[in-house]
């Protein structure tokens, strides 16, 4: 095919179609240059240009494309490509158009198949590139719209980003497009728009947007985690399978509402009442504390009583018909037994954890029969101890403890001394804790577990106990437990609220207690367990602190015990003079013959910083192996004129009124008070 020579003033507006340049090619001289030939159309399309192969030639590829001339201002004016630009200034937007050959892929990509049929055109902006882009249809005018008539069904997809440096010519190209100047536009009609396809960002703005499609199944998504949460939660606290947990629907919906009871807080106002049980062979003069009786505390507490009442005991001898004998003083009991016999009537439960074996069973099978959830623990297979706990939990918002027996004789026969809190809902939920150890370990083949559930660990110990108000007054709080086997998590152990009590004290300790002794009793044979005792003589002898014990002394008095009181009694003699006092308290019998009566069954410490209230006797049986719980409170930080009020101050005066009663005498009259 024969080369051509442009004309040097042609201006090609379109490419000349391949049938009318054969038709030149055969006319023409080879070395005469074309003659330039124009197509009469509209003014608004531009002149055809010649051949691209002679365009070709005349334009090196390699060098940098000269800035295009300012566009002819008459209408059919001629674009000349061919000299350089003259130098003046151009109106913005300066556009260059340039069109790519397509070519075809043998496997297109999915998503782009419906933008191959469109031509890619890059854009490359010249100058001003704050003006806005502007798309023309420029392949397909129509008669009566002009050249810069904006079309929304062929605008480009702008997929170039843009450039500050221009590239050189593709060598593959078949098609060169003319180079325009479009005049300005100040403001682009409000009703055009702009397909979604032409500004790539906002396309992706808008797919942040787009409300997300939920199926079934992503909605049942959300759901199974909740799910999931608290079926890993019951398997880790109950050791359970999850066929099991998913299975009960009952034991879901308890531990749920546990959790919500659990999620409580204490009360703001919890009100103490110390209880006391004087046999009426003791006179105290009128000036001395005068509080309320275990009687009326108990039955105040079986009054409030709506859903539940639980009672850890040793034994139930309510009534007097285990010693088949009457006597005035069993009325109180039968009352309270009545009492317990009503609840289930009135719709409340009533649970019992009991030592096993009792002496006499008589109670416990009647409150069975009226509807009673009773359990016998036998502590002795378990721990080789007992059960002498005494306490109660009503309603899991007011409790009992205190040296007091499920047993007549404690409300009229026997000094006692306990405290009942009311509305104290966080320090009954955690004695309810304790309560619950007991009732599992009186199920049938029951064996003490390597580690307690989590839902029975403290919610108060020595190391964070509960800040509370008690009758107004702030407190610190918290409840130990014996022995250490049948301590949950967190849990402080008896001994150490002891031990712990003793070593805090800088003025006073005084001690009230039936038995006393540094070693254990009940092992064959016996060895010393001096834990208390070395405690009680480094607080004295060392810190100067005054200790004070009243030991109480009946007929069921040990004479080892005197011993061991007498070695303390010692230190006070020269040179040590260690500040150690030892009594003996004994309540008078007056003649009455009535077994396991007439003692003085206290068990509580108080001194200048924290008041000790428990359920056990001080020996190491007791603390080892044997079940027993404690309340300890501290109001240490109280201001001078609430101290009245304090728990610490109130044990402080009943101690004192015993010490200096004639009910008090001294340690060499044990022998005396045995024999009686």
């Amino acid at each position: 095919m024969r080369k051509k020579t442009p004309a040097p003033n042609e201006v090609s507006v379109t490419p000349i179609r391949r049938s009318t340049r054969l038709q030149q090619e055969k006319t023409a001289d080879k070395n005469e240059p074309q003659p330039e030939r124009s197509r009469s159309r509209p003014d608004d399309i531009l002149q055809p240009r010649e051949s691209i192969k002679a365009y070709k030639k005349q334009v090196d590829p390699t060098k940098e494309r000269p800035d295009p001339p300012e566009a002819p201002s008459a209408p059919g004016a001629q674009l000349d490509i061919g000299r350089p630009a003259e130098k003046e200034k151009v109106s913005p937007p300066f556009v260059r158009l340039r069109r790519l050959a397509l070519k075809e892929d043998p496997s297109p990509h999915p998503e782009r198949g419906k933008e191959l049929d469109t031509p890619n055109i890059q854009w490359e902006v010249v100058k001003d590139r704050q003006s806005r882009l502007h798309v023309l249809d420029i392949s397909k005018p129509q008669s009566g719209k002009k050249v810069g008539h904006l079309q929304e069904t062929t605008t480009p997809s702008l997929r170039r980003p843009i450039e500050t440096r221009r590239e050189p010519r593709q060598e593959t190209w078949t098609e060169v497009t003319p180079r325009i100047k479009l005049p300005p536009i100040k403001k682009m009609e409000t009703t055009t728009k702009l397909p979604r396809r032409v500004s790539p960002a906002k396309e992706d703005n808008q797919k942040w947007f787009k409300f997300p499609k939920f199926s079934r199944s992503s909605l049942c998504f959300p759901l199974f985690f909740p799910l999931l949460i608290l079926t890993c939660w019951l398997v880790w606290n109950h050791g359970a399978t999850t066929s099991l947990v998913l299975g009960k629907s009952s034991l879901i919906w308890k531990k749920l509402t546990r959790l919500w009871n659990e999620a409580e807080e204490c009360s703001a106002q919890c009100s103490l009442v110390l209880l006391e049980s004087i046999p009426d062979t003791l006179q105290y003069p009128p000036p001395s504390p005068q509080n309320p009786t275990t009687y009326e505390g108990w039955m105040n507490l079986l009054s409030e009583a709506n859903s539940v009442v639980e009672i850890g005991a040793f034994y139930f001898t309510l009534r007097g018909s285990d010693l088949q004998m009457e006597d005035a003083s069993a009325k109180p009991g039968q009352e309270v037994f009545d009492m317990l016999r009503s609840l289930p009537s009135r719709g409340v439960k009533l649970e019992i954890a009991v030592n096993s074996p009792q002496t006499s069973e008589d109670d416990t099978d009647e409150l069975t029969r009226d509807g009673a959830d009773v359990r016998y623990v036998k502590m002795k297979e378990l721990t080789g101890g007992i059960v002498h706990t005494k306490l109660w939990v009503v309603d899991r918002k007011h409790l009992y403890i205190g040296s007091a027996n499920m047993d007549w004789r404690s409300l009229t026969q026997v000094k006692e001394l306990g405290i009942a809190l009311y509305n104290c809902s966080c320090l009954a939920q955690d004695l309810h804790r304790i309560f619950a150890m007991y009732r599992i370990l009186g199920k049938e083949g029951a064996s003490l577990p390597t580690t307690w559930p989590r839902d029975l660990a403290a919610k108060s110990s020595l190391e964070e106990p509960r800040k509370i108000q008690l009758n107004g007054v702030e407190a610190q709080v918290y409840i130990s437990s014996s022995p250490p086997a049948l301590c949950s998590t967190g849990r402080t152990s008896d001994l150490t609220a002891i031990l712990s009590t003793i070593g805090d004290a800088q003025e006073f300790i005084y001690i009230s207690v039936m038995d006393y002794e540094p070693q254990c009793i009940y092992c064959n044979p016996k060895r010393l367990w001096p834990a208390i005792d070395e405690a009680l003589r480094s607080a004295a002898c060392d810190k100067g602190v005054t200790v004070r014990l009243l030991i109480s002394c009946w007929r069921h008095s040990r004479q080892t015990m005197f011993v061991f009181l007498e070695s303390l009694r010692v230190l006070r003699r020269r040179p040590l003079q260690c500040p150690i006092e030892v009594k003996l308290f004994v309540v008078p019998t007056e003649g009455r013959e009535i077994p396991f009566a007439h003692v003085n069954h206290n068990k509580y410490m108080v001194t200048d910083r924290v008041a000790y209230v428990g359920t056990s006797n001080w020996s190491e049986d007791y603390f080892l192996r044997t079940a027993g719980v404690g309340l300890v409170v501290n109001q240490s930080d109280v201001a001078a004129e609430a101290q009245k009020y304090t728990l610490r101050q109130q044990l402080a005066d009943v101690f004192i009124r015993d010490w200096g009663s004639p009910y008090a005498l001294p340690l060499d009259n044990h022998s005396k008070c045995m024999a009686e």
